[in-house]
């Protein structure tokens, strides 16, 4: 299962990375320009929930035709490594590496109603899609305290809102359960907890951020960590990152995404 299974492997690896910063006393940097202190919220967390209402589509032949792009279109957009200077960016799931399709683990999570809070820490949700890309992108300057994972991922356009929809249901439902899949699914160990949402704006057609604490069974740390979701016309981008201290998706990597996607 490449795309639950891979997306796993990519949180319990980004888990050890931030142990191994808990230990050395590691920490990242914040970006320091203006757009980043007006979107904080959105990237390191903020005391008042809230989201960004949905805007009208932007008219692009996707959004128009109702169509979500193709794997070659998607693979365009994806990050680079000219894209982002002072990082490196490792393509997890597209651009050449297998993409699949399996949401079972998604839809096996308990409670059920936070399934949607659970793939959007995976960097996925419980809908088919038309293309993906998964990235880790990890700064190559301050002992990898500044990192994240990045999903792309394209839908028809209704199928887009309605992950969104979904999101936006879930995470006040999900604040206090412990949320996992069921034991006979891989990803079993690993689940997230505390679940709260943060209030985010002025990012693609509509967007979500939320914070919460991700629980390994097996001797492993927890570790809280912040995901962004955004979607624009019929993609959706989410970032995720994970610090013992303080996770904070690097803003120049929201910035720059984005633009690729407007």
């Amino acid at each position: 299962m490449m795309n639950v299974s891979a997306a796993g492997r990519r949180v319990v690896a980004a888990a050890g990375v931030v142990s191994v910063l808990a230990l050395t006393g590691a920490c990242g940097a914040d970006s320091g320009d203006d757009t980043g202190q007006r979107r904080k919220s959105a990237t390191a967390g903020s005391a008042s929930p809230a989201s960004s209402a949905p805007r009208q589509p932007s008219g692009s032949p996707a959004s128009a035709a109702g169509k979500g792009l193709d794997q070659k279109d998607l693979d365009r957009l994806a990050l680079t490594a000219h894209d982002a200077p002072g990082y490196t960016v490792n393509t997890v799931t597209g651009k050449g590496s297998p993409v699949d399709h399996d949401l079972a683990t998604y839809r096996a999570v308990t409670p059920a109603p936070c399934r949607p809070v659970y793939a959007a820490a995976q960097l996925g949700s419980l809908h088919d899609f038309t293309a993906q890309v998964t990235q880790d992108v990890v700064s190559t300057s301050d002992d990898l305290g500044q990192h994240a994972s990045v999903g792309l991922t394209s839908y028809t356009l209704a199928d887009a809102r309605t992950v969104m929809t979904e999101l936006r249901a879930a995470l006040p439902k999900c604040a206090t359960a412990e949320i996992r899949p069921s034991a006979a699914h891989p990803g079993a160990g690993l689940g997230y907890s505390n679940a709260q949402s943060r209030s985010v704006s002025d990012y693609g057609d509509e967007a979500l951020a939320f914070e919460a604490t991700q629980v390994v069974d097996s001797g492993g740390p927890s570790l809280p960590l912040t995901v962004l979701v955004v979607r624009q016309d019929s993609t959706i981008a989410t970032f995720m990152s994970l610090h013992p201290f303080q996770p904070t998706i690097p803003q120049d990597i929201v910035d720059t995404q984005m633009k690729k996607l407007a």
